[in-house]
């Protein structure tokens, strides 16, 4: 690892910690702001039970010291108690929480990059053909479809007119349908954008030169242009995976998917700060991660990449 590369990495690594540092702050602030308790939300407590409340979660502390406190906790990966289910801790639901939202948004992930770089490379490589038109047809309208449009319709297409599908993400197949409906936009997204990319870089000067020294087609698109037309999908890829992962919100309503997205909503609607503030940490602890990788995985694709 060369010095200007290690630089690099560390401004990065501590840009997450800061920009992460600066979610809980924000967070921590606008949540203790909202002028609602979370301890009346099923009945009305007696204002001594709630002061035993208060104390038991610290939220009788002045608010400074509330924050300190509750980032030292953290530091040790203690989130405490959700203050809605009495007596278990934020961290073991957010485990169960986190893998059914990480599964599907990373199987939705692959599949949208693995189908999107091939019908973008097939769409540049057929340029102006029906081929080419009809991808761009069909990308263009799935880009105008918001993921959970696209959800409802295939909910209704193969659960209700067509039964053939779960219309529950945890039966046996009932991940398929919501995999669907979260990768088809990025597909879309992807399949435009590696074809862009991949003519760009079928017109440079190289990719004649090694045409004209008799190279196997195969070898110059898939070693040269491919390689090299990665790069901007790379760039989409850690925003793409990271909005997959934490935006699936929605979609895990639909399909009654017990993910983060529903943890999140309902921690909301019952005020639950610990499970507000851990989700939170835990969401943009992901983005900052997956984007500090493929910024890594630029060196890898990208020899020319300048750390300076």
């Amino acid at each position: 690892m060369s010095a200007k590369m290690a630089k690099y990495i560390g401004k990065r690594l501590l840009l997450a910690v800061v920009t992460v540092l600066l979610t809980i702050c924000i967070t921590f602030t606008v949540m203790h702001a909202v002028p609602s308790s979370p301890f009346n939300k099923a009945k009305a407590l007696p204002p001594a039970v709630i002061i035993a409340l208060e104390a038991k979660f610290g939220l009788d502390k002045p608010l400074t010291e509330q924050f300190f406190i509750y980032l030292k906790n953290v530091l040790r990966l203690d989130f405490g108690d959700s203050i809605y289910f009495r007596g278990v801790q934020v961290l073991d639901i957010l485990k169960g929480g986190f893998k059914t939202s990480a599964t599907l948004g990373l199987s939705a992930a692959a599949l949208a990059l693995a189908v999107g770089v091939f019908l973008g490379s097939l769409a540049a490589l057929g340029r102006e053909g029906i081929g080419d038109k009809l991808i761009q047809v069909v990308t263009t309208a799935m880009v105008s479809l918001p993921s959970f449009v696209l959800a409802l319709l295939l909910l209704w297409t193969f659960g209700v007119w067509w039964p053939i599908l779960p219309t529950r993400g945890d039966m046996p197949l009932g991940s398929l349908m919501p995999i669907i409906s979260l990768s088809l936009y990025p597909m879309a997204y992807v399949t435009r954008l590696t074809r862009s990319s991949m003519l760009d870089v079928l017109g440079q000067d190289y990719i004649r030169t090694a045409y004209a020294k008799g190279l196997v087609k195969y070898k110059i698109i898939f070693k040269h242009a491919l390689r090299n037309a990665l790069t901007p999908i790379i760039t989409y890829a850690g925003p793409m995976i990271a909005y997959i992962v934490c935006g699936s919100f929605v979609v895990e309503q639909i399909f009654s998917m017990a993910g983060l997205g529903k943890h999140f909503i309902n921690s909301i609607q019952n005020s639950d700060y610990t499970m507000i503030m851990g989700t939170t940490i835990l969401l943009s602890v992901v983005m900052v991660t997956l984007n500090f990788i493929c910024d890594i995985l630029y060196t890898v694709v990208d020899k020319r990449v300048d750390f300076s």
